[in-house]
């Protein structure tokens, strides 16, 4: 499978990571590679799953179906078979498969049930993804759901969001907010600001997000997860478009961090998993990575915050005022990253790029860190004399 860029197709995984943050404004072709080694990584992985797959049931004919249309997958790998393995209920599918399979090759079980069950499954999600995926190229917004999200995702949501299983609770949970086709257009607008505020933004959120749900009674603002990436998770809890910008912005570089993760974990394995960090911008309690991932998430938003014209006057001093707020946490958050020791090499390198960033942007908008009192008493702000 070639890798998209010729200039870059030998890079290691250590100089891809030389002085690229992956974000909108870092160099593209960066981005292009890590998304085709993204893809290839999951070609290769389910090859894997196949041959571990065959071994275990070598004569099993209720089976004969998953093996013929898995084998016609990936012989050959061509760019249409590529969309669908990158598809997020394809990769929920593979992810669940994978981890049946390990129980069952680890000897952790010898009840091959569930696996079974999810390879005689496979028929029927290959045809809901191919139907999807064939929707999705038409369509300036990603596809909305739901409660007619995949099952596969309903599987997988909790417990960021429990998909009710009663047809009346979902009926009852349908007259909260607004129609899905309402919201629809309200998020076609928040992209099409986004793409004429920051065009390499909007075309980074095509490739990352294939997938949104709408769903009004959710506990949060937005959110998404690495267990299935490519869908972003919204409630109705903007009060404006420029909120729903946000919203939009702050998943699609949570996709973007799961992207560089899958290629090169950028947090070591033995970090704590504590929720021992209080992020400076919600007083919530994460553990390094959750932190981490906020502060990367972070710095986009100030570059796109910052980035807003041609607003009404009311609008540009709430983005104004949203940028200082969040620019104040980023500079209070990193000296706990560049203090830190629970980095991969290619987390810490990925943490440098970030905190040059913060420095640059911290002195781009010195006046307005200023005017907010950051600068008052005897506190000096980051990479600027006192």
């Amino acid at each position: 499978m070639e890798i998209g860029n010729s200039g870059l197709r030998e890079l290691s995984v250590d100089d891809l990571f030389q002085g690229t943050t992956f974000l909108p404004d870092a160099e593209i072709s960066r981005f292009e590679v890590l998304l085709e080694r993204v893809s290839r990584n999951r070609y290769t992985g389910f090859v894997a799953l196949y041959t571990e797959l065959f071994q275990l049931f070598p004569q099993a004919p209720h089976l004969a179906e998953f093996f013929e249309q898995a084998f016609n997958l990936i012989v050959p790998p061509t760019r249409e078979q590529r969309l669908i393995m990158n598809d997020p209920v394809f990769q929920v599918w593979s992810v669940l498969a994978a981890h049946y399979a390990n129980l069952v090759i680890t000897k952790k079980t010898a009840d091959t049930d569930a696996l079974e069950k999810m390879l005689i499954e496979f028929p029927q999600m290959l045809m809901r993804v191919k139907t999807t995926d064939s929707a999705r190229t038409n369509d300036y917004c990603p596809p909305v759901y739901r409660f007619d999200v995949d099952p596969l995702v309903a599987i997988v949501a909790p417990p960021s969001y429990e998909f009710p299983k009663d047809e009346a609770t979902r009926k009852q949970l349908e007259r909260n907010g607004h129609s899905v086709h309402f919201f629809c257009d309200v998020v076609n607008i928040a992209l099409l600001r986004i793409e004429h505020t920051w065009p390499a933004c909007r075309e980074q959120f095509r490739k990352l997000v294939k997938s949104i749900c709408y769903l009004p009674d959710g506990s949060f603002r937005s959110c998404s997860a690495s267990r299935f990436t490519g869908i972003i998770l919204i409630s109705n809890r903007d009060d404006s478009i420029l909120d729903l910008e946000e919203s939009l912005v702050h998943e699609a570089t949570h996709q973007l961090l799961y992207n560089i993760v899958e290629v090169c974990p950028v947090v070591k394995e033995e970090a704590s998993r504590e929720a021992l960090f209080t992020l400076p911008w919600s007083g919530q309690k994460r553990d390094f990575y959750g932190y981490f991932h906020a502060f990367f998430v972070y710095v986009a938003l100030v570059k796109y915050l910052g980035r807003i014209r041609s607003r009404s006057s009311h609008e540009l001093q709430r983005a104004q005022n949203r940028l200082v707020f969040i620019l104040q946490g980023l500079i209070k958050a990193l000296p706990d990253f560049e203090a830190s020791a629970d980095f991969t090499p290619q987390g810490r390198q990925l943490m440098e790029n970030l905190a040059k960033e913060v420095r640059a942007l911290e002195s781009q908008h010195a006046g307005l860190l200023a005017i907010s009192g950051t600068a008052a008493g005897s506190e000096r702000l980051l990479g600027l004399t006192a």
